[in-house]
């Protein structure tokens, strides 16, 4: 048999013939080990990404912040193309490549074809480094061929899905699973389903909030400038602005607690329908904080008292509520038994869902999500949603929201519970909201923002209680 050689072309690396301690490692090898090391940890686990990727940063040089952050989110946004590519050209299925190559050849793969300011031999030859130290030298020469395979054209053009079913050919092109292409293919047709598929593999950009009764956003642009942040005003969320250069988590301002951080969907979603001056509001399954804070920014006199289940996620709301010199009223309960009866002019409850509307923050959750789990998590909001409603005075709102656009853990929620209680009608959104957020009401009512552009998707349902 011959022997593969190998790379010879693709840079002057060392070779991955040589001894892990004969050849000194770079700084990006050491980056491309936690990498592969967040990927693995993540897709074996149910947890998010970040369980895992935090950590790693704490250890990372943090000029490799956002190299380490690229290669994991990308390589776990684009997981399902970049293993289409992975078995077209080794010639096998995923089953029979060794688990401890999958990481190392996955990140190659992205880089290759996502990254142009990684060169192709870098890429490779890291990765052949990589086999190199986790396993024997077959699986290293089956890395350095497969990938100098994919090097010669890295382009996705080049790699043809030849799938007679939309949905599976959709859901390789667009690296979705199966389950939710069907799904929304159903629900809002092909050139939608695109357009949530497209801004799904998009990196998601940084959202600040800003608070009305500080200036809003023109100062704190103002503010950000100076300490080398650029920013931009957010075209749907009355507060918000976008982040186009710099880190603002570094900047006085953020240290002085002028902003928070949180999505423009997000926070739009916070004030549908926008709260009246002195508003008692309760929000539940508060903490962190993103809803009770939009509604303070967009109304700073409301009276605001925050429930979460967690004390560990309260605390986390009470620091974030100190730095930003916000004082909501915090409650430690479960949002289906609360300790409070008929007495809040508004009751903000976000549900327990998929997360669908996140996928561009959270890709991980793409390759978890299934229809029993679906189910379990409408059954869930059910108990949730009847909790919140004994806390609605007469003639006041209970707003259901949620990051997901599943009509299950949405509409048939909200129609489940309605089936038993009279006192409650859906309230039909169109006549709240003014432009650009009423372009997204629908015609039962309801207000959902797909994902799009540079924001999440939200759902939000307003019900009202009868007066008397």
């Amino acid at each position: 048999m011959t022997r593969r050689r190998p790379i010879r072309n693709l840079g002057s690396g060392p070779s991955w013939r040589r001894r892990r301690t004969e050849a000194p490692r770079t700084a990006h090898a050491k980056v491309r080990e936690s990498a592969a090391f967040v990927i693995e940890r993540t897709l074996e686990s149910r947890a998010p990404a970040s369980t895992f990727l935090d950590g790693a940063l704490e250890r990372c040089d943090p000029r490799d912040h956002g190299l380490l952050r690229e290669l994991v989110l990308g390589t776990l946004r684009w997981l399902r193309f970049i293993d289409h590519v992975l078995v077209s050209a080794s010639g096998r299925p995923l089953s029979r490549i060794q688990r401890a190559l999958l990481a190392p050849l996955r990140i190659a793969v992205y880089q290759l074809f996502f990254l142009d300011r990684v060169p192709a031999h870098a890429a490779v030859n890291e990765a052949v480094e990589q086999a190199a130290g986790r396993t024997h030298a077959g699986g290293a020469s089956f890395v350095n061929g497969v990938l100098r395979r994919i090097a010669r054209s890295p382009r996705r053009d080049a790699w043809p899905v030849e799938e007679s079913d939309p949905a599976v050919r959709l859901g390789i092109l667009h690296s979705h699973p199966d389950l939710l292409v069907e799904r929304w293919l159903r629900t809002y047709g092909e050139t939608r389903t695109i357009a949530i598929l497209t801004a799904n593999n998009r990196p998601k950009p940084l959202h600040l909030l800003a608070f009305r009764e500080r200036g809003g956003r023109a100062p704190l642009a103002e503010q950000l400038i100076d300490d080398d942040v650029g920013v931009e005003p957010s075209v749907l969320a009355p507060h918000c602005l976008t982040v186009q250069w710099g880190n603002p988590l570094f900047s006085e301002a953020y240290r002085r607690g002028a902003f928070y951080v949180q999505d423009e969907a997000s926070q739009l979603a916070a004030i549908v329908p926008p709260p009246e001056p002195r508003e008692r509001v309760l929000d539940i399954a508060a903490a962190p904080g993103g809803k009770t804070f939009a509604l303070l920014a967009e109304q700073p006199d409301a009276l605001c008292v925050a429930s979460d289940v967690s004390l560990g996620r309260l605390q986390t709301m009470r620091g974030n509520a100190a730095r930003l010199a916000l004082a909501p009223l915090l409650c430690a309960a479960d949002g289906a038994t609360l300790p409070f009866r008929d007495h809040f002019d508004r009751v903000v409850v976000d549900l327990p869902c998929s997360g669908t509307g996140t996928l561009r923050k959270h890709p991980e959750l793409k390759w978890r999500i299934s229809a029993a789990e679906i189910d379990r998590l409408a059954e869930q909001a059910g108990s949730l949603v009847r909790g919140a409603a004994e806390c609605v005075r007469p003639g006041g709102l209970l707003v259901v929201l949620t990051c997901s656009i599943e009509p299950e853990e949405n509409e048939d929620v909200v129609s489940a519970f309605l089936a038993t209680r009279s006192d409650f009608d859906l309230r039909d959104l169109g006549a709240d909201l003014r432009r650009p957020a009423a372009d997204h009401v629908e015609a039962s009512g309801l207000w959902r923002l797909l994902p799009a552009e540079g924001h999440d998707g939200f759902t939000v349902q307003v019900l009202q209680r009868a007066a008397g």
